[in-house]
């Protein structure tokens, strides 16, 4: 009896032990990030990797958790609102990070992800840094190398409490591969004079100065133009001093064609319909391969997403897309997504996996609606009313408060 009772107990133990085993390396699989967002860009949470996008939305306070499991470790995009960053995650990490979207790359804080922390700094290290300027298309080559490797350096400097090997063998071999890429681009300077070099330079930090895609519907057509005026006026005084014949002939048709673009752009984006006039109809594929048309959806506000998968903005408006779905999902609003993919099997599997609502449609690329409302950017949102007529074609996005405003205005 006291055999029986003890091979019982050593039975006992030996399953507890399994079982403790087996579940803490189930445990060891899942990821789980804690996060305070002070000054939030709407609700919408993601964080991103090739094949995959995890999602959340914030609480009134700023504040979310989400948990997913990993095989293997990974780099993950986190993006909030219009910006983003790197993170490095390891199955079984539990993070805790704060933000402040006034200040986003300075404020990002990771406590439990030490290669992250790496990561933010790594970032800000960059962009401090002068790569593209005028060291870059001045410098000898020789002397431009050397500035990338006191860059590299520093960026060392800053592995810290990172223990991962793989991780920072990894990152290294990043910024050898960088600095390979730069070096050859920067040594292909070396066939062009100091003047058209120093042209290069100066219209590269131009280039900065115009904002035109913010003024193609910021800015009347007269006032555009103006802008463009200014833009070749600033290219054309640069090239003032550069002597080579055939450098000056490619630079100034570089600058026609591009203040052409722009023009083309801006009378583009001024014949889309305006507000109240009917919409432009369009017609793609479903999910099923139906044929769905706008003008079929009439009786109802239709909300029109156009987006693709590659698009991390696209992505990032996903959870609060669906939590606008859910809310409204009673009332008269359709809700359409238009996928400009090119690869149909790619959106079909991301619908699948993120479990898409509303009517999904695939227009193969930057087709007809993309050209009929003038989209150059994804996201791009519209809202048409129960008539078939616009009501926007650059209406607000899901994460944005003024959505419910607009819909609700409306119904």
């Amino acid at each position: 009896m006291k055999l029986k009772e003890g091979l019982t107990i050593l039975l006992i133990i030996l399953l507890g032990v399994y079982f403790s085993i087996n579940k803490k390396t189930i445990k060891e699989t899942k990821v789980t990030i804690a996060g305070k967002i002070t000054n939030p860009r709407g609700e919408s949470v993601s964080f991103i990797n090739q094949d995959t996008s995890y999602s959340t939305t914030t609480n009134k306070n700023g504040a979310f958790t989400i948990s997913f499991d990993l095989d293997s470790a990974t780099y993950l995009r986190f993006e909030h609102g219009p910006e983003g960053t790197a993170m490095y995650v390891n199955p079984g990490d539990k993070i805790d990070l704060t933000i402040d979207t006034e200040s986003f790359d300075e404020t990002i804080k990771y406590r439990g992800s030490p290669s992250s922390s790496f990561l933010a700094k790594k970032y800000l290290i960059e962009e401090g840094s002068d790569y593209l300027g005028e060291v870059y298309y001045m410098s000898s080559t020789q002397e431009y190398k050397t500035y990338l490797e006191s860059i590299k350096n520093s960026i060392i400097d800053e592995f810290g409490d990172v223990n991962d090997s793989k991780f920072i063998n990894s990152e290294v071999a990043n910024i050898d591969r960088d600095i390979e890429y730069f070096i050859g681009r920067q040594e292909k300077l070396s066939q062009y004079s100091n003047d058209a070099r120093s042209y290069m330079w100066e219209t590269s930090e131009i280039s900065r100065a115009f904002n035109f895609y913010a003024a193609l519907d910021s800015l009347n057509t007269t006032d555009f133009k103006s802008m463009t005026e200014q833009y070749t006026q600033a290219y054309q005084s640069s090239l003032n001093r550069v002597t080579n014949e055939e450098f000056l002939a490619t630079a100034k048709e570089g600058i026609t064609k591009t203040t052409n673009r722009w023009i083309e752009m801006k009378t583009a984006v001024d014949n889309i319909p305006k507000e109240g006039q009917p919409a432009i109809n369009f017609n793609y594929p479903d999910i099923d391969d139906n044929n769905v048309s706008l003008s079929s959806l009439k009786g109802k506000l239709v909300y029109v997403d156009v987006w693709a998968t590659w698009c991390g903005p696209c992505r990032a408006e996903i959870p609060s897309l669906q939590k606008l779905e859910v809310d409204y999902h009673e009332k008269d609003v359709t809700f359409l997504s238009v996928s400009v993919d090119q690869d149909k099997e790619a959106w079909r599997k991301m619908v699948a996996d993120e479990e898409l609502g509303g009517i999904q449609l695939w227009a193969d690329g930057w087709s007809k609606i993309t050209k009929d409302y003038a989209i150059f950017g994804i996201p791009r949102f519209m809202l048409f009313d129960t008539k078939g007529n616009i009501i926007s074609t650059n209406a607000p996005r899901p994460s944005s408060d003024s959505i419910r405003e607009l819909l609700d205005a409306n119904l």
